[in-house]
């Protein structure tokens, strides 16, 4: 794992180059800090202004790639100039033409006959929620001590509810009910990075981030935030880190 020092320097001397920069952020544990109620997750006041501001900056495009929805997201990122890729990158906005998936359609119908299932499968369980993205769905347990404890019962339950074709994921205190198609965050990060001529720089910080940091490779400057085995170059220890990334970009491209 190289030095953050290293990655500034990286980044500074791209920005002397003028190469155009595609500044990829999941949401989640990256820009806003995970709460037990996922609905009510919001960025500082701090983090929002150096969003905004690095959005503004000369050659730079900023996406933010979560597998929130995107009306969430819409709301949440509100004024800060970022593009949105929301459910793992099976849509994008704010790049040109809003794009999805071919299969979004199709997808979504499934997502919102699993969410009904899921919630009856879970209602015994209290502090359980089921989440309907738009084309995948999300059941958190951050707030049901009991499966908290014993979070392989609730996968075991959701497994047996998912159709051919689709797979549940493991996430920060949640199960994502996903389908098996060949896309996600590296996916989509790609397609914006390739659009804009860019190169790119991804932080995250949980499973579906690991599967983009392996599939941009070392092209990119991938980022970790917080513990845990990682394929990224580099880790923040935290928001506080991203904020400071934040600011170095907005100071080296200026």
């Amino acid at each position: 794992m190289r030095s953050r020092a290293a990655l500034f320097k990286e980044l500074a001397a791209s920005a002397r180059r003028g190469e155009p920069l595609l500044a990829a952020l999941d949401f989640d544990g990256v820009l806003a800090p995970i709460v037990r109620m996922p609905s009510r997750a919001r960025m500082s006041a701090r983090t929002r202004d150096l969003l905004r501001r690095l959005a503004r900056t000369k050659r730079t495009t900023v996406i933010v790639v979560s597998g929130r929805a995107l009306p969430f997201l819409r709301k949440a990122l509100a004024g800060c100039g970022a593009a949105l890729a929301g459910d793992h990158g099976l849509e994008l906005e704010g790049l040109g033409a809003r794009w999805r998936h071919p299969a979004f359609n199709e997808l979504a119908r499934h997502a919102r006959a699993l969410a009904r299932a899921a919630r009856r499968a879970t209602a015994a369980m209290p502090g359980v929620e089921v989440e309907l993205k738009t084309a995948t769905v999300s059941v958190h347990f951050r707030r049901a001590p009991a499966v908290r404890r014993d979070p392989e019962s609730l996968r075991a339950a959701l497994q047996r509810l998912a159709p051919p074709g689709w797979r549940v994921f493991p996430g920060l205190m949640v199960w994502e009910f996903r389908p098996k198609v060949e896309w996600g965050k590296g996916h989509i990060i790609l397609r914006a990075a390739e659009q804009l001529g860019a190169r790119i720089i991804f932080i995250g910080d949980d499973w579906t981030d690991e599967e983009g940091f392996r599939r941009l490779g070392r092209a990119a400057w991938t980022v970790r935030v917080g513990p845990g085995p990682t394929a990224a170059r580099w880790r923040l220890p935290g928001i506080a880190g991203v904020d400071k990334t934040l600011a170095s970009l907005i100071a080296a491209r200026r």
